[in-house]
């Protein structure tokens, strides 16, 4: 699989501005309401990390299938893994609030259901057409999803009944960024795209590439520094 530096560039500014988010985010659910993060300056950082992290996982996704001739399975092993810690971490944490089905679950649920048809474009032509239609109903007529049992309807997007989280991404919207990605991802194959970045001479340009290149072990690893952090040194700084 070629590796695009711009991608790993884009990873890393992602999870950067995730990790800028979470700093404001994460005190005011361990109870300290003096930081404010409900503000749309935040607010929109969150949501454009959101956005470039998954549109990445979907290129990813056709990048891995060209080289290995399927996706990579060692890696969906590893997000498994990672969110059942994750899981099983904020269940301690948050206690009801925990999360459920975050976006390393997410990741993990489409990166599966994506292995059969990732590499045959007029199969994802169909999938998303599909969604669509499923995405519509839901607009137009909800009431035909209110059967459907939690935790599906939670994980799927239909509805949320009594479920709540701290991260939650459910299949529908967010699968359609995954496809947004995956549609880059042909473009780049079928376009024969050459990455051409130079970024030796800029530090800082490095800096956020290995950032992307670790991007996983980054955003694991900012969880539990936070917490550490907000639970046990700024803490004894505010009594």
């Amino acid at each position: 699989m070629k590796r695009y530096i711009e991608l790993d560039i884009l990873k890393g500014f992602a999870v950067i501005c995730m990790v800028i988010f979470h700093i404001y985010y994460f005190p005011n659910q361990y109870g300290y309401k003096e930081i404010e993060y409900d503000t749309p300056l935040l607010k929109t950082v969150a949501k454009i990390a959101q956005i470039i992290f998954i549109t990445c996982v979907g290129i990813n996704l056709v990048l891995s299938k060209q080289k290995h001739g399927s996706i990579n399975i060692n890696r969906i092993v590893k997000l498994i893994f990672l969110a059942a810690c994750m899981s099983i971490f904020t269940y301690f944490v948050f206690d009801d609030k925990y999360v459920k089905f975050g976006i390393l679950h997410f990741i993990a649920v489409v990166s599966i259901f994506f292995v059969p048809f990732i590499d045959d474009i007029r199969k994802i032509h169909f999938i998303s057409l599909l969604l669509v239609v499923l995405f519509l109903l839901m607009k137009k007529s909800p009431e035909l999803f209110l059967k459907v049992k939690q935790p599906l309807a939670f994980i799927m997007g239909f509805y949320n009944d009594r479920y709540h989280s701290i991260d939650h991404f459910s299949i529908i919207p967010w699968i359609f960024v995954v496809l947004f990605g995956i549609y880059i991802g042909h473009y780049l194959i079928n376009s024969n795209y050459t990455s051409s970045v130079d970024i030796s001479e800029y530090p800082f340009i490095n800096t956020l590439s290995k950032t992307g290149e670790y991007s996983l072990e980054v955003y694991v690893l900012h969880w539990v520094i936070l917490y550490i952090y907000y639970v046990y040194i700024y803490k004894s700084t505010v009594i």
